[in-house]
């Protein structure tokens, strides 16, 4: 059968933090978040709703990459010559709702971010590759 969402991921956040711990790591566990507890993801839907009512994210149906093995959609640099980077699969087309941030309306103001060392918001410190693949992320 299926595993709730909650007790998959607490389950995992033990597992992993008892690794963390096997290995000796210095950790300061008092200062640990979980995503998924409402305390912390109440914020991100707080301005996920202000970016809809601004116009800044709309939904929108749009054509995706889908891994019918992991069942999710992938980015189109997780697809390696028509598959899935984890799972191998056949990645097909599939036209899915969802929501979508209006990137292209701040275009220019964050390709100068990704691209001018001038601009108060450059991303100094990045690796040239991340600037790219931001820069070929934003488009045109």
């Amino acid at each position: 059968g299926k595993v709730p969402p909650a007790q998959w991921t607490y389950s995992n956040i033990a597992h992993m933090k008892g690794q963390m711990q096997a290995m000796g790591l210095a950790i300061d566990w008092s200062r640990e978040v979980a995503t998924c507890q409402p305390s912390y993801y109440k914020w991100n839907q707080w301005l996920f709703l202000k970016m809809l009512e601004a116009g800044i994210a709309e939904r929108r149906t749009q054509v995706v990459n889908w891994d019918p093995v992991d069942q999710t959609v992938l980015a189109n640099e997780q697809v390696i010559d028509g598959r899935g980077w984890r799972s191998g699969a056949l990645v097909e087309k599939r036209e899915i709702p969802g929501y979508y941030l209006k990137i292209t309306q701040y275009a220019e103001e964050l390709l100068s971010a990704v691209a001018n060392p001038e601009d108060p918001n450059y991303l100094s410190g990045w690796p040239e590759r991340v600037r790219l693949m931001q820069e070929n992320w934003i488009g045109k």
